[in-house]
């Protein structure tokens, strides 16, 4: 199932039906917010499948509340096509875009300033390590292959121009 495609047409129809005047149960609001927040939850850490589960229930319970009032206000034949829509984005498959954890990093002390560095083309993971180490900053390499770089406030300003002015160099 294409969870983002699914939400996107409930939150469509959510849209259509408050600009015919019709009023949407509360629940149907609180549902599409929690099933947003799940994807996003999940799209950060992918190895709870609970979370599926979770995101699938919230969807269902939007189609359970959404389909009668649709078919009151507009009638059978815009229920079927949006129902055969629906159908489509269930056999989908999902097109999760991972997130990288935008968190504060582990094992920097509280009192310092941190950066994360992309190492590409132009600037290798190990120039980057080199030019913190010269400016006296500490650095270390996380898990997405990112360089965390930490130390004094002045030291990191100091590191970002010279990094920028490498790669305004290449």
């Amino acid at each position: 199932m294409d969870y983002e495609a699914t939400w996107e047409l409930m939150s469509s129809l959510i849209s259509e039906l408050r600009k015919s005047g019709e009023t949407v149960p509360a629940k149907a609001m609180s549902d599409l917010r929690a099933a947003r927040t799940m994807m996003e939850v999940h799209k950060v850490d992918q190895s709870r499948s609970e979370n599926l589960q979770r995101i699938e229930d919230y969807l269902t319970s939007l189609e359970t509340l959404l389909v009668p009032i649709a078919n009151r206000k507009f009638g059978k034949e815009y229920v079927d096509a949006w129902l055969k829509k629906l159908g489509k984005t269930y056999v989908q498959p999902p097109k999760w875009k991972p997130r990288l954890q935008g968190n504060f990093p582990v094992g920097v002390p509280r009192d310092s300033r941190w950066v994360r560095v992309e190492a590409t083309e132009k600037i290798s993971t190990e120039k980057i390590k080199h030019v913190a180490q010269h400016i006296g900053l500490k650095s270390k390499t996380e898990k997405d292959g990112r360089v965390l770089v930490f130390g004094e406030e002045q030291k990191l300003k100091q590191f970002v121009k010279d990094v920028a002015g490498l790669l305004r160099e290449k």
